[in-house]
């Protein structure tokens, strides 16, 4: 299950190896179990928006993968010396090796108090405005069982966790992790995959008997 129904292909096989036997520069990655400290260059409207450059240089410190039924899903978190952002890849249902990628932040970590709603409304500064906030209305789409694996420099972890996930009437996404009592809420958009560039870290070589 793909978290917003839509995507299209661009072209390369994702799970392909390129025979180059020299490669004059680093050459895109593949989406998924990209290595701890990887290197993604991305270059969204959200990104250079807030950034002030055209492209923005993130190290990835943290990789979810969330597996369920017809769920499979990474949640890179990137970060650089000022913030953290999350590259979201999703793979699309019913196909071999169609996926949607996306642009998050974590928008609020807490405890669960009463039941999540149907409808939760965000609010975000405006920007042309100071004093003002922007309201956001998210609507509840799905609620998704799935096994957490969380892999950092230090090993890993797995959870069992349900996804909420909604969307705005603007096309904006929110999707919250229930681990335990402990909520995380990701706000996002969709984002294409020409705004992604990844240097992968080098794994180590395995031994040969």
């Amino acid at each position: 299950m793909a978290l917003f129904g839509r995507g299209k292909k661009d072209g390369r096989t994702l799970f392909g190896r390129r025979k180059d036997a020299e490669l004059k520069k680093p050459v895109r990655h593949d989406l998924v179990d990209i290595p701890i400290d990887s290197m993604i260059e991305l270059s969204d409207i959200t990104t250079y928006e807030e950034t002030g450059d055209t492209s923005h240089v993130f190290k990835l410190v943290i990789r979810k993968k969330y597996e369920g039924d017809s769920l499979c899903r990474y949640m890179y978190h990137v970060r650089d010396a000022e913030e953290e952002v999350v590259l979201g890849v999703d793979h699309i249902a019913g196909t071999k090796e169609e996926y949607e990628v996306s642009r998050w932040i974590v928008d609020d970590e807490c405890e669960l108090g009463d039941p999540l709603p149907d409808h939760i409304t965000l609010y975000f500064p405006d920007p042309d405005n100071d004093d003002e906030d922007i309201a956001v209305e998210y609507t509840r789409q799905d609620v998704v069982p799935a096994v957490l694996t969380v892999t950092n420099a230090e090993g890993e972890e797995r959870f069992d966790v349900e996804l909420h996930e909604y969307v705005s009437g603007d096309d904006e996404f929110m999707s919250i992790e229930l681990c335990g009592d402990w909520l995380t809420f990701y706000t996002g958009v969709l984002i294409r995959r020409t705004d992604i560039e990844i240097y992968p870290a080098m794994e180590p070589a395995s031994k040969s008997k």
